[in-house]
């Protein structure tokens, strides 16, 4: 193979990883549930009007320091927003195919 193929591969290496890690972030307004009583221990965030794909990640920002520690006994809504990063077309398709390899994280594990 000539010096200039070697390149090309290179060079084609190159940017799927670029395109693998390439991120981008969008702002999306969130709603954060939390209760702490003898039926339910939870904290859900439903986003509004977003939908995430596999390989998102989401962070809340903005929770107020009392709403994360709430009293035994009590249940909370805030809302808020999150910033949600979104995985590219690779990362995406990466991530659905490792995920099927994964399946025994999804066991459900109860305390009774």
């Amino acid at each position: 193979m000539s010096p200039f193929g070697w390149i090309g591969v290179a060079a084609i290496a190159a940017l799927l990883l670029v395109w693998f890690f390439w991120r981008r972030t969008e702002r999306v307004p969130c709603r954060l549930d939390l209760e702490r009583t003898h039926e339910h221990l939870h904290a859900h965030v439903e986003l509004m009007g977003f939908l995430p794909e596999p390989g998102d990640s989401v962070r809340v920002e903005g929770v107020d320091g009392d709403l994360v520690r709430i009293e035994y006994g009590r249940t909370a809504t805030q809302d808020s927003e999150a910033v949600v990063t979104r995985a590219s077309a690779l990362r995406r398709w990466w991530t659905r195919v490792t995920g099927r390899f994964e399946f025994y994280e999804l066991y459900d594990v109860g305390f009774e």
